[in-house]
């Protein structure tokens, strides 16, 4: 991350990542971290900006009044004197970002006097105080800061409430470790003092143990030319170093790196626990829908066993078409019709007019109870039962893990594409639709295909055989009779089509008693079908999941490449 993206890059990848319900809740802290990460790039040749902060008695006021050379602020040991933030700045310094603290301004002009004048420097309220508002103008002051002089006594340096304020700043802030009054402490509490803060840092805050800045210094007498410690000189050159224009802006760099990294962390965070809830609520819904899938493949069977009758038709119907002949024309048949054409057969011998009559109507009432049964069949497979509670169920069961699970992480179920049962329930209606369509086109052509591999060989014989003898005899005797004479009666006639009816709907039945298994297979077809269109369903829905939030996703993880 040695090159620093442009500020203006940021805000148009955090708007969209903020689409991730898991970053929304830190909008606040990203924003004030991208207002953070511009003001370290573009603040390049102002003073740095000081922000003194500590516990109550710290010593933070006099340390400000010995570093300036002046009695800047009121010094006090024993009570919070610092109940705002007060921006003391050189004459002439720009303060623009500064002043939006709303802290009180005072100018100062830098003189030989000052230790280390020049610096704008915010003197911030107490840490400890109880006032919380203290603290939160303690914070507006340090966001705004370059760096952090944080001022401690031998009571404060582990101090739970510093630990906490620090922790936010820590790593996007350069932070120089005080340990005050030094000269009411020995030697070995000093470093002890010292090795107490240094592992603070480290612990608490992930800094480098080795090269954490920590002084044991003692800011009274430094007002007064004296070091005591003899690490105030230290603690000068150190700060003297900060505030070359060179090591300045690296500190300000580096400070920008902070926030960015802090703010590509939340990112991060916030990418993993949505990727996280994607695939935990994917996996619940494809585990909810392969345990209902077996109580939904026996509802379609039963369906389909509903539905038996018009298949077994439809089966009858394409076979017929494979081959010539008044078999086929009587496998066209349904068994009504066909029992009518036997009875009209029957009745032609005594009337022939009554026959064609019987025939016709039979044939019409068939034709109608054809397009009747298919309505029927498509209803019962395709369309819900009234009292269709075991499929609601199933639905039902197979949304709830998922469905759960997204209320847990506190997302709605329609964010990550989770449809609720009614929309499950159209569209397992949808499925048994498509599947139905497959059964009753693909399905039955690829079966009669098989049957008709076989059946011509060996059915279609046994079928126009007996047929074709039959025309052969009848057409011996009438060339015989024309030959021969006398010419055969009406009665002949009459009785040999009967028997070619006869033989035809014997035929007919044979060949529809060989699609028996034809009619099962297609059966297994349309619920391989259907169970096929379940997983297909579960796949589609799982990658509706896998795709929400896809531009919130997007975003973070471009945010991610900034690294």
């Amino acid at each position: 991350m040695d090159t620093l993206p442009a500020p203006d890059e940021l805000e148009p990848l955090l708007s969209a990542a903020l689409a991730l319900p898991a970053l929304k809740p830190h909008a606040a802290r990203l924003e004030r971290l991208r207002r953070d990460y511009a003001r370290g790039l573009e603040r390049k040749d102002a003073p740095l900006a000081v922000a003194l902060v500590g516990a109550t008695g710290a010593g933070k006021s006099t340390l400000l009044n010995a570093l300036s050379g002046q009695a800047l602020a009121r010094e006090g040991e024993d009570r919070p004197t610092s109940t705002a933030a007060t921006l003391f700045a050189p004459e002439g310094a720009g303060l623009e970002e500064l002043a939006q603290v709303g802290a009180k301004v005072l100018r100062y002009t830098p003189g030989p006097q000052g230790l280390w004048s020049g610096q704008v420097f915010i003197d911030t309220p107490d840490l400890n105080s109880v006032a919380t508002v203290h603290r939160e103008v303690a914070r507006a002051a340090l966001e705004r800061a370059d760096m952090a002089l944080v001022v401690m006594h031998r009571g404060s340096v582990a101090e739970a409430t510093q630990v906490e304020f620090l922790a936010e700043f820590a790593r996007r802030r350069a932070l120089v470790f005080l340990v005050n009054f030094a000269d009411e402490l020995s030697p070995e509490s000093r470093e002890a003092l010292k090795s107490q803060a240094r592992r603070l840092a480290a612990e608490q805050f992930g800094l480098p143990l080795e090269s954490v800045p920590v002084f044991a210094i003692s800011a009274r007498a430094a007002k007064e030319g004296k070091d005591p410690s003899g690490e105030f000189g230290a603690l000068l050159f150190h700060l003297k170093s900060l505030a070359t224009q060179a090591v300045a802006e690296r500190v300000r760099r580096s400070n920008a790196r902070g926030a960015l990294e802090e703010l590509i962390s939340l990112a991060e965070g916030a990418l993993k626990q949505t990727e996280d809830t994607l695939a935990r609520t994917r996996g619940a819904l494809e585990s909810g829908l392969s345990r209902a899938s077996a109580g939904l493949r026996a509802d379609f069977d039963a369906r389909l066993a509903l539905a038996q009758g018009f298949l077994a038709s439809e089966v009858r119907h394409q076979a017929a078409g494979r081959f010539w002949g008044p078999a086929a024309w009587g496998m066209r048949l349904s068994y009504v019709g066909a029992g009518g054409l036997g009875a009209a057969t029957l009745v032609a011998r005594r009337s022939l007019p009554v026959g064609l009559a019987v025939a016709a109507t039979s044939t019409v009432l068939d034709a109608v109870r054809d397009r009747t049964r298919a309505r029927a069949a498509e209803s019962a497979v395709v369309e819900p039962f009234e009292d269709d509670l075991s499929v609601e169920g199933a639905a039902r069961a197979a949304l709830t893990e998922a469905r759960g699970l997204a209320h847990a992480s506190g997302l709605s179920p329609e964010v990550l594409g989770l449809p609720d049962v009614e929309m499950l329930l159209a569209e397992l209606k949808s499925a048994r639709a498509s599947a139905w369509r497959y059964t009753v086109t693909t399905a039955v052509a690829e079966a009669v295909a098989g049957w008709w591999r076989t059946a011509r060989w060996l059915v279609l014989p046994l079928i126009n055989l007996p047929l074709l003898a039959l025309l052969g005899h009848v057409g011996y005797r009438v060339v015989r009779a024309y030959v021969e004479g006398p010419l055969l009666g009406l009665d002949y006639f009459v009785n040999a089509g009967a028997l070619f009816a006869l033989l035809a709907a014997a035929g007919a039945l044979l060949a529809s008693a060989s699609l028996a298994g034809t009619t099962r297979a297609v059966r297994r077809s349309g619920q391989a079908r259907f169970v096929a269109l379940l997983e297909t369903l579960g796949g589609r829905m799982g990658e509706t999941i896998q795709d929400s939030l896809r531009s919130g996703r997007e975003a973070a993880r471009a945010l991610l490449r900034l690294r």
